[in-house]
């Protein structure tokens, strides 16, 4: 259809009328390009199309059955393989999922005769259809020696995972694949018999069986209890026009980097709406490769052992009204907070817009832009009680925007911070609100005179260096007399020239009650120079209409999330440490509660074993929340060598395990 013809520029004498109607069409024409600048991209899926139905019924169905409301079909699996085949004849399918447990891996996979006739995987109720990984175990024997503990034979030998070789090096606890559960309470593991306490179980590779110790008073001759041994849940590879919506997906056995439910391979048009994703031994859902135009919204990843949400090598993708919380345990038991891990990893995302992300109580980064992320925008982010930066933003080109955010009560002994920028150009942060971060609310890092970065989309490198960064009207608050409001203590010469001409700062409310003499930190004239508000203001030029001064009472109310349920965290400083013979290593634990208010008795496995280390634990004990320094001394006929040391904190039914590498040289 051609457009309707407007009058022409040259003719002074159309009608105010043809003026409205010429104003109307091009609002009309314009819109969809106004659109894209609030929101860069989002899936697109007309679900009106979907004239076939199908149901599934985990109890009643059977694979034989035609799928109709009376006679449904048993699995999920074979409703999709029908729902493909009537996307072949042109025909878009509903599948709607009873409530029940599906123990299936699904794949949707690319065929030359695909049509982009939608297909859609509901739940007839949001959250009762789960599409499990875990098999269930029965027959459980009581060991002998420790009625508490029961045995089963085990038939799997899957070893570690590879190592991720662009990140530090992993210890073999947060390589495993091992998962168990037992009446919906994941365990703890650990790597051998003697680490065993309540909570926690053990695979024997080689005996050829598995150890739980399952909470005190758990009947296992009826107890349900899974075993994590399918690694994919749900595959959408180079497909289009999927909607995945109100499922939950669980007990993937994902190795390190991978995740439960993947979408890849030029995949376009994919929404998940509703949907959890939770206790899954890796990440929780995966986006890459490079899939464009696609929608999470109303969704919760929780309870995974690496990243909730992962993007990699995407455009055009829609993040609306997410949670991703509680996520890195894996990780966390070897001490590795870091790489290639948050409650949400993007890497390399161009064109994505975020709106309503709750990220919190994660052991890693909230959410951790990671390397040429390229025209990020974002709206309404609630980032707070995560163990390392709420939002850590690195090697991007930009921009990214941040506006009505909220960075709060990132105050661990990480010490990294609630807004932190390292070699990122085009950041702008407005209308938000950045409280109790640990040592400082906006930090600056990063390696001096640049890091060249490669765009994946054209491949021209360029390097970044932190600039164009725009703080405007927002309030910045330290709490305590450690806590900063703006830190970067190293970055001088060309690098703060760089950022500090470009720096735009205005109608901001900073403040700390307990520090207003140092509350900023500068890389001159020398590292490490601290200075009030008015010294800062001098030495950038900016935050004219800015003031020191207390907020407005409630103005971070935003942030004050509790933790569901109870549970602790067991942190170590150091993932490894080397020391010489003769001398001793230390390493601060640090229990932290969610809801937690009992006591944490701390054991050490792995000293004794090993001729000439001897150790000590100050205090044994941790009740609620605090540190304790563990020694460790080297005699000098220790031999030389890389020992495995693990912190386990035991309470009641919970065990939480940290594990270190000493280096003996």
């Amino acid at each position: 259809m051609s457009s309707p013809a407007l009058p022409r520029a040259g003719n002074r004498k159309f009608s105010r009328q043809a003026k409205l109607q010429q104003r109307n069409i091009l609002i009309t024409l314009l819109f969809p390009f106004l659109f894209l600048l609030a929101s860069w991209g989002q899936a697109t899926v007309n679900e009106s199309l979907e004239t076939a139905n199908l149901y599934v019924d985990a109890v009643t169905g059977s694979d034989s059955n035609p799928g109709t409301k009376t006679k449904p079909l048993k699995t999920i699996g074979a409703a999709a393989g029908i729902a493909q085949s009537n996307n072949w004849a042109s025909i878009g399918t509903k599948i709607t999922i009873n409530p029940g447990t599906y123990r299936e891996s699904l794949a949707l996979t690319h065929n030359k005769k695909d049509t982009s006739l939608p297909i859609t995987f509901e739940a007839a109720t949001t959250g009762t259809a789960i599409v499990s990984g875990g098999t269930k175990y029965k027959a459980w024997v009581a060991y002998g020696p420790n009625p508490s503990i029961y045995t089963n034979s085990w038939l799997h030998d899957w070893g570690v995972c590879p190592q991720l070789t662009s990140c530090p090096y992993q210890q073999d606890i947060m390589m495993r694949k091992e998962l168990v559960a037992v009446n919906g309470t994941v365990l703890t593991q650990v790597l051998s018999f003697a680490q065993m306490q309540q909570g926690t179980f053990y695979v024997d590779e080689q005996g050829a069986q598995i150890y739980v110790w399952p909470a005190s008073g758990t009947n296992m001759s009826t107890a349900t209890v899974e075993v994590a041994e399918s690694p994919t849940l749900l595959t959408i590879h180079h497909k289009s026009h999927i909607v995945v919506r109100g499922l939950t997906f669980q007990y993937a056995n994902t190795c390190r980097a991978s995740a439960a439910v993947l979408v890849d391979g030029d995949s376009t048009n994919i929404l998940f709406d509703k949907d959890t994703f939770q206790w899954n031994n890796s990440q929780g859902l995966s986006i890459t490769t490079p899939t464009t135009y696609f929608t999470v919204q109303n969704s919760v990843s929780q309870h995974n052992g690496d990243s909730g949400f992962q993007e990699a090598t995407t455009k055009y993708g829609l993040w609306q009204s997410d949670t991703t919380s509680y996520n890195n345990w894996r990780g966390a038991q070897a001490g590795y907070y870091a790489c290639n891990g948050a409650g949400l990893h993007g890497w390399e995302v161009h064109n994505d817009t975020i709106d309503g992300l709750t990220t919190s109580f994660n052991q890693t980064y909230g959410i951790h832009w990671d390397t040429d992320n390229k025209n990020i925008t974002t709206s309404g982010i609630i980032a707070t009680g995560n163990l390392m930066s709420g939002v850590f933003v690195e090697k991007n080109e930009g921009p990214v925007t941040f506006d009505k955010g909220y960075f709060c009560n990132q105050n661990s002994g990480m010490g990294v911070g609630g807004l932190v920028l390292r070699n990122s150009e085009g950041v702008s942060l407005t209308n938000s609100v950045l409280t109790n971060n640990y040592p400082s609310q906006i930090m600056v890092i990063g390696q001096k005179g640049g890091i060249s970065v490669t765009n994946w989309e054209t491949g021209k490198s360029k390097n970044l260096v932190t600039q164009n960064f725009t703080n405007k009207s927002n309030v910045i608050r330290g709490i305590g007399s450690d806590q900063l409001v703006f830190k970067d203590s190293y970055l001088d010469a060309l690098d703060w020239t760089t950022f500090q001409t470009t720096l735009v700062s205005s109608s901001n409310t900073w403040w700390n009650a307990s520090n207003s003499t140092t509350p900023f930190v500068v890389p001159e004239p020398k590292a490490g120079t601290k200075e009030d508000f008015i010294a800062w203001t001098l030495s950038t030029l900016t935050d004219a209409t800015s003031t020191f001064s207390k907020p407005q009472s409630g103005v971070a109310s935003a942030c004050n999330l509790t933790p569901v349920g109870t549970d602790f965290w067991l942190t170590i400083d150091k993932a490894s440490q080397s020391v010489s013979k003769g001398k001793s290593a230390t390493f601060n634990l640090t229990v932290t509660p969610l809801n937690f208010t009992a006591t944490a008795t701390l054991i050490v496995d792995g000293v004794s074993e090993v001729k000439g280390l001897s150790s000590t634990l100050s205090p044994s004990s941790i009740s609620t929340s605090g540190t304790s320094v563990l020694t460790v001394t080297v005699a000098s006929t220790t031999a030389s060598g890389t020992y495995s040391i693990t912190v386990l904190a035991n309470s009641g039914s919970m065990t939480r395990t940290v594990t270190t590498q000493l280096t003996v040289k």
